[in-house]
């Protein structure tokens, strides 16, 4: 008696990344022709591009000013999610 093997492949699932990163003493957005630039000082200058606008709680205060966004809340956690080649950036107070 042999096991059963049914023709069906199994959906295979796509990958989905997290990176997560604490920023403290603010940090600004910027709108690029590709998508958005966060870049913030941790003690270096830290940038990172993101594909759509990134979503902000309601909790974080920020500043626009034409294409930049300077977020004024000091302590944010940035959450990455990359997924299907492209990346998202959630942003909420730590």
């Amino acid at each position: 008696m042999g096991m059963r093997i049914f023709g069906r492949k199994k959906e295979k699932e796509p990958k989905v990344e997290e990176a997560i990163y604490e920023i403290f003493g603010g940090f600004t957005i910027k709108k690029d022709p590709g998508g958005y630039e966060i870049t913030w000082r941790s003690p270096n200058v830290t940038t990172i591009k993101v594909n759509s606008m990134p979503i902000i709680s309601q909790d974080v205060q920020f500043r626009q000013e034409g294409d930049i966004i300077h977020v004024l809340t000091t302590e944010c956690k940035l959450k990455l999610i990359s997924r299907e080649g492209k990346i998202e950036a959630h942003i909420s107070k730590l």
